[in-house]
C-alpha cells in the first residue's frame, strides 16, 4: 500500500514528467543502475556517486516514502539488490568510468575539480599505481578508485605525542557540535538531534556518553573515505549495526535531497559501524567513532579488533561506494574545546588538530 501511494505523494514541480511514475519503472530503473558505476556527474552535483539515491530522493519525504524505507523487510531486499551491486562495482568491467571520456572521473573537468580540493595535482595527492589515465592510474575497480588513499606527505598527524590534542577521523564538512546530548531523545522531530541510545543501538557503554559531546561531519563522494584514530589508545570495542537505507526526517522542502537534511536524524536509524577507543588520556578516557553510511552507501568496513593499540592517524576503516557521515562521542567529564576553525560547513582535514583538552595532562 504504501509502496504505491508514495508515487502519489512525490512532488512534482511544473508537471515534470521525468521522475519514475510507478513501481514498475523504479525496478527496472534499479534493475539498470546495478549493472552500471557512478559517474563524474559535476561539482555541485550533491547525489553524485549514489545514484540509487537521485532516483529515489524524491520518495524519501512522502509520508508513505517514509514507511517503506524504514520498513525492515524493505531495508532487507534492498541490502540484497547493493550486494549484487557490490560484485559489479569491485569487478574490473567498472572501470569504463575511470578514463579520460565526458563524465568520468579523469576527463578534465573532474580532474580540476579534485585537484581544486586538494591544491595539488590528483596524481600527486593520491597513491597510484601508474601514471596514465589511459590504464586507469593503476586502479583495479571503481571501490579501489574510491577507496584510494592519500600519498604519505598529504594529511600527517602534527604534533602526534601531544595527548591533550584530538584530531579529525575523517575528511569532512562540520555539520554540528552538540553538547548536553541526552540518552533517548526525539531524534525524529527537527531541533531534537541526537539520541544516544539509538545511536549506539542500546550498547552497554551508553550510558558513559549521557551528558556528554557530538561531533558530526559530513563526507562527500570527492571526499578521502578511511577513517583513522583521532587519539592514541586502545580499542575497546567495535560493533556494526544495521539499518536503514533511505530513511530520512520529512520537512517541507521543495529540494528533493532529504538525507543530507537528516544527518542527526540518520545516526540513530541508518546502518552504522561503533569503534570505541580508550585514550590513553584519563581526562579524555572512552570516546566512540561512529560510521554512518547513507543510501546506498551501506558498507561500513572495521578493520580494527578489541584490544588493538593505536597511534593518532592508525586506520580505523572505511566507507564504500558513496558519501557517508560521521561522528565523535564523548563523556561528559571530557573538557572539550574546538579550535576557532571548527565551524559548521568548512571542510576538516583528516588527522588536522580539531579538539584540545582543557587542563590536560603532562606529555
Amino acid at each position: 500500500m504504501y509502496f504505491h501511494r508514495m508515487f502519489d505523494e512525490v512532488r512534482r514541480p511544473n508537471g515534470d514528467l521525468d521522475q519514475v511514475g510507478d513501481y514498475k519503472e523504479l525496478m527496472m530503473t534499479l534493475d539498470r543502475i546495478i549493472t552500471q558505476a557512478p559517474r563524474f556527474g559535476g561539482a555541485n552535483n550533491l547525489v553524485m556517486g549514489v545514484p540509487m539515491y537521485a532516483v529515489l530522493a524524491p520518495f524519501c519525504n512522502t509520508p508513505s516514502g517514509f514507511n517503506v524505507f524504514t520498513n525492515a523487510k524493505v531495508n532487507a531486499q534492498l541490502h540484497k539488490i547493493f550486494d549484487v551491486w557490490a560484485e559489479f562495482l569491485v569487478s574490473p568491467e567498472s572501470r569504463y568510468v575511470l578514463t579520460t571520456n565526458e563524465q568520468c572521473w579523469f576527463n578534465p573537468t573532474a580532474m580540476d575539480v579534485m585537484s581544486q580540493r586538494l591544491g595539488t595535482s590528483f596524481y600527486d595527492a593520491w597513491v597510484c599505481r601508474d601514471n596514465s589515465p589511459d590504464k586507469h592510474y593503476g586502479f583495479t575497480s571503481w571501490d579501489d578508485f574510491f577507496t584510494r588513499r592519500f600519498r604519505p606527505h598529504m594529511r600527517e598527524v602534527i604534533d602526534p605525542d601531544n595527548p591533550n590534542l584530538i584530531t579529525a577521523a575523517c575528511e569532512a564538512h562540520v555539520h554540528t557540535l552538540q553538547s548536553n546530548v541526552r540518552a533517548v531523545d526525539k531524534f525524529w522531530i527537527k531541533g531534537h538531534s541526537y539520541s544516544l541510545s539509538h545511536m549506539f543501538n542500546h550498547d552497554s557503554f551508553t550510558p558513559l556518553f549521557v551528558g556528554g559531546t557530538v561531533y558530526q561531519g559530513i563526507l562527500s563522494s570527492l571526499d578521502y573515505h578511511h577513517w583513522h584514530s583521532p587519539v592514541n589508545g586502545v580499542v575497546r570495542k567495535t560493533c556494526l549495526i544495521p539499518g536503514t537505507y533511505y530513511a530520512a526526517r520529512l520537512d517541507n522542502d521543495p529540494d528533493p535531497d532529504v538525507v543530507s537534511r537528516s544527518q542527526d536524524f540518520v545516526t540513530a536509524i541508518a546502518a552504522r559501524g561503533l569503534i570505541f577507543i580508550e585514550s590513553d588520556n584519563p581526562v579524555i578516557g572512552l570516546m566512540c567513532f561512529v560510521a554512518v553510511g547513507l543510501g546506498e552507501v551501506s558498507t561500513c568496513e572495521i578493520t580494527v579488533k578489541e584490544g588493538d593499540r593505536l597511534r593518532k592517524g592508525d586506520d580505523l576503516g572505511s566507507f564504500h561506494f558513496g558519501g557517508s557521515t560521521h561522528c565523535l562521542v564523548f563523556r561528559p567529564q571530557t573538557s572539550l574545546k574546538p579550535f576557532p576553525h571548527v565551524q559548521p560547513g568548512k571542510v576538516l582535514n583528516v588527522n588536522s588538530n580539531i579538539f584540545y583538552i582543557e587542563n590536560g595532562t603532562e606529555n
